[in-house]
């Protein structure tokens, strides 16, 4: 795996909007319409301006471990246990948030496009086009990010654009005819999403140079962006009623658009959109989880990332897994990923201040 080259710090900003992106657009967006309705704008604009206070937690963090390994880090100044201890939490996640891409991608490509393939087809596919970019390392899907985004990008503006004779934004108001309550927990589903940006540690070593302030601001706040315009233009275009019903709102806005009475059906483009962030996001996640890992014979991360994607298919294929992912997405993914994500970082800045070294 190609770990000793570097990425430019604009490299990782386009993984990060791809793999941090389709979350928002995907798991984000009915969960935000379900906990605040109409409000819920309200809540992620709010969210991103208390993201600025958290992303100078961020910054302190890169600073502080001088853009280290986080792993090794760990290891070196708090002993192997608790090294070994941040590593296997850490994996679980990654491993965890990539299962539920994977299934996710899977359940919506054979719901909507391939009703008649087999699902495993999908799974293997996907899977495989994942361990292969991942194996090939960080360049690589910093490469294959570049090329993606910019398409990515202005198909997202040409749905937003090609609607607006179906909005009324109108119907973003009026607002907290329920009082407060449903804004504020919408806060901590779009916190949940947002928190995401702590990826960037995980892969600062592979970073040219270190990252400012500024910059990681104005990353978040297009990542915000990314969850607040189609979170509107859901309400705009269904009202916040039929919205909330919707299981992928970003995805039914596609349903609206067309050019002419002649050309319709233009949906497909939402498929490019999609794959493109799951190939991302789940390429991501694999490799950050094997670049963690102390390999002493490095041709053991390949066979590693196959085992990875077999329990990736595995776990998807099962019935019993399956719905239990699906309920935790529609139940306790928000606060279960603001919680863990929260006390990641308070314990991740708390350890740089601390002055302990421990070799073993």
């Amino acid at each position: 795996m190609s770990t000793g080259k570097k990425i430019s710090v604009l490299n990782a900003y386009f993984i990060i909007l791809l793999s941090l992106g389709i979350t928002n657009h995907v798991i984000l967006l009915p969960l935000l319409l379900q906990t605040a309705k109409r409000d819920a704008w309200v809540g992620v604009l709010l969210t991103m301006l208390l993201l600025m206070i958290w992303v100078y937690s961020l910054c302190f963090i890169m600073k502080r471990t001088n853009q280290q390994s986080i792993f090794p880090w760990f290891r070196e100044r708090y002993g192997a246990v608790v090294g070994w201890l941040f590593l296997i939490v850490s994996t679980f996640y990654f491993f965890l948030m990539a299962l539920i891409m994977v299934r996710e991608t899977s359940t919506w490509i054979k719901v909507t496009y391939l009703p008649h393939t087999p699902k495993v087809v999908v799974l293997i596919a996907l899977v495989l086009l994942c361990i292969f970019v991942a194996f090939n390392g960080i360049r690589s899907i910093a490469i294959i990010s570049g090329i993606l985004l910019p398409f990515v990008w202005i198909l997202g503006h040409f749905v937003a654009v090609a609607n607006l004779q179906y909005k009324d934004y109108s119907l973003l108001t009026p607002l907290f005819t329920e009082g407060y309550k449903p804004m504020l927990k919408s806060m901590i589903v779009a916190g949940g999403g947002f928190l995401e940006l702590i990826v960037l540690i995980f892969i600062q070593h592979h970073m040219s140079r270190r990252i400012s302030y500024l910059s990681v601001s104005i990353l978040a706040a297009v990542l915000a962006g990314l969850t607040l315009g189609p979170l509107m233009g859901a309400i705009a275009n269904f009202g916040f009623e039929a919205a909330m019903q919707l299981r992928y709102p970003a995805y039914d806005q596609w349903m609206l658009v067309s050019i002419t009475k002649y050309i319709t059906h233009l949906d497909f483009f939402a498929l490019y959109q999609w794959l493109s962030g799951s190939l991302i996001r789940i390429s991501l996640f694999l490799f950050i989880i094997t670049d963690m890992i102390p390999f002493k014979n490095q041709k053991r991360r390949l066979p590693f990332l196959f085992v990875l994607g077999a329990a990736l298919i595995g776990l998807t294929l099962n019935s019993a897994v399956d719905k239990q992912i699906e309920l935790f997405i529609l139940g306790k993914y928000s606060v279960v990923s603001f919680t863990f994500l929260a006390a990641l970082t308070i314990i991740i800045a708390f350890s740089t201040i601390l002055k302990v070294q421990c070799k073993r």
